[in-house]
Parts: C-alpha cells; sequence; structure tokens
C-alpha cells in the first residue's frame, strides 16, 4: 500500500473528530450519525454489509459478526477468515458496478473528496453509506460501539473495548521505569517520511518505552529530511515491513548519508510487522506489546511477557 492510499485509509493519520453519538437504535429502526456528520437511517440491522475500510471488517469479526459481510476491499486481509469473501476493488473511489452486484444494504467507507460520488451514488440508490474515521483510540472506541449496536451485539462491544484498554495497559506497565530511547520510525523512503504528534503510532511508540524524535511535529506524517534526521540522532529505527501490501522501503543501511544516524551505524534498526502496526482495529494491543518488544528487547527474556 502507497503512503497515500494508506493516509486516505486512516492507517496512519490522527485527526481530531467531535465526539458523536455511534448509533440509537428505536424498535427495528436504527438511526445513526456517521463520522461526516450525515444521519443515516436503516430500516433494520444490515445484514449484508461491504466494508471497504479493513479496521472496520476487523471490528466486525471481532464481534462475531463477520457472516454479515458480503465482500471487502482488496486491502483486508485480516482475519484470514475475510479472504473467502470476494473483493471489490479500491477503498478510495471504488467502482460501484462491482459494489451493486453483491446487493448490500450497507456499506462502510471512509471520507474525503475522493468518496464523496460514491457516497451521493449509494445514497441514492437506496444503499446506506455509513464514513467512519478510524484514525485515534477515540474514533476505534466509537466504531466498536458503534458496529455493535449496529449489529445487536452491544455489550459484545463493550466488552471488546474494554478488552483493547487493558491489553494496552498492560503494555504500559511492561515499559513503566524503563530507559526510554529515542526513536524513529521509517514510514516510508525516498523521499523519508515518518511520524508526529498527530499519529496514533506516536502514542503507541510512547507507551511501548520510546520517545518519538519527530514527536513535536505537529503533522500526522510529515516528510522529514536526512538532515533533520541525523540532528535529532534517533537512538533506534523501526522499520515496519509489510507482507502484504506491496510496499516496503528499502533498508536504511542502504540509503546515501544514512550511515551518520546513530541507529544505523550501530546496527539499532527493528523490524516489525506493518500490517499489524498500521492498522488501528482490535488488534492495537498486540501492536503496542509488539512495538514494545522491538524497542525493549529485553523483554522478551522476562517470564511475565510470554503469550
Amino acid at each position: 500500500m502507497d503512503l497515500s492510499v494508506a493516509l486516505a485509509l486512516g492507517v496512519l493519520a490522527f485527526s481530531p473528530v467531535t465526539p458523536v453519538m455511534p448509533a440509537q437504535a428505536a424498535g427495528d429502526t436504527i438511526r445513526l450519525t456517521d463520522d461526516q456528520g450525515r444521519s443515516v437511517v436503516l430500516a433494520a440491522a444490515p445484514t449484508r454489509i461491504i466494508s471497504l475500510v479493513p479496521n472496520a471488517s476487523e471490528i466486525l469479526f471481532a464481534l462475531g459478526e463477520g457472516h454479515r459481510l458480503v465482500a471487502r476491499s482488496r486491502f483486508d486481509d485480516y482475519p484470514p477468515a475475510v479472504l473467502a469473501l470476494p473483493s471489490v476493488g479500491d477503498a478510495i473511489r471504488p467502482a460501484a458496478e462491482l459494489v451493486l452486484v453483491h446487493e448490500p444494504d450497507m456499506v462502510v467507507m471512509v471520507g474525503g473528496a475522493d468518496n464523496r460520488r460514491a457516497v451521493e451514488e449509494f445514497t441514492r440508490l437506496g444503499i446506506a453509506a455509513v464514513v467512519i474515521r478510524i484514525n485515534t483510540f477515540e474514533d476505534l472506541k466509537r466504531n466498536i460501539l458503534r458496529f455493535g449496536l449496529l449489529t445487536g451485539r452491544d455489550q459484545a462491544a463493550s466488552e471488546l473495548w474494554t478488552q483493547v484498554q487493558a491489553e494496552l495497559a498492560a503494555v504500559a506497565d511492561m515499559t513503566k521505569g524503563l530507559s526510554r530511547p529515542s526513536v524513529y520510525y521509517d514510514i516510508a523512503y525516498p523521499p523519508a517520511f515518518t511520524i508526529g504528534a498527530q499519529s496514533y503510532l506516536d502514542s503507541l511508540i510512547s507507551l511501548a518505552g520510546g520517545k518519538n524524535v519527530f514527536g513535536d511535529v505537529s503533522a500526522p506524517s510529515p516528510q522529514v529530511s536526512l538532515e533533520a534526521i541525523a540532528a535529532r540522532e534517533p537512538q533506534i529505527v523501526i522499520r515496519p515491513l509489510s507482507q502484504n501490501s506491496g510496499y516496503n522501503p528499502p533498508d536504511p543501511v542502504g540509503r546515501p548519508g544514512w550511515s551518520s544516524l546513530p541507529a544505523v551505524r550501530n546496527g539499532d534498526i527493528r523490524t516489525v510487522e506493518a500490517d499489524l502496526l498500521h492498522r488501528l482495529g482490535p488488534r492495537v494491543g498486540r501492536a503496542a506489546r509488539a512495538l514494545a518488544l522491538a524497542i525493549h528487547p529485553e523483554l522478551g527474556a522476562r517470564p511475565e511477557s510470554a503469550e
């Protein structure tokens, strides 16, 4: 997945939103306000859902409601059961004809100018188009509760969010009192992109016992120069690698001038699973733990860190 698509899908960016009620059910009718502020009304709980947001697909499966999905985007890859569903292609500017062949009663989408026409088209055809944002922990909570109400699994949704919180708290407890090495998170190259203070990954680095060297930059995914990176002298480079997206930045060791960085010079380049770290969903606790073990490999020797 290239950087522009990743940003559009909300797997990297953090952007504050005004909290909204996820959904309200009255009899069989379900009314919700989506994350573009649109009012969406469903006559009954949806039974044929197309999710064009991998995070949303994961939430539905985690709630035990994956059977309601009839199709997915080409970016969906977890849980493995989702791969049995037909793909309708891209999550951005989806082909309406590929979506309509599956006769959905609800389509879950990300917002933005690129999807505005598709949202309007689905709405005109009487298909509930639910636009979600899932860039922050608050977004994750809201959408877990939203899909719980949509599927009649509100209790399971509450329990799932409680579980996510407990897993994140456990990672914070693992790293409490440890040194906090400076970390450069290697999103893309060339040019070099990293994460700033408005990325949920910045929060995960702190939780995992590190210090993001660009945590003082407000942009969620800033482009940075080698000179700026070198000036911050990162002790560790986190290199996320993906098995599914087909996009992996080249090894920092071979990049011109990167040997000037302490982390590269000392061989402190730590790999993490991009497909886990770059999707803010029910597995975020696992993502935080994986990042903690990358930053503090000594934690792997502790009995309490065992699965």
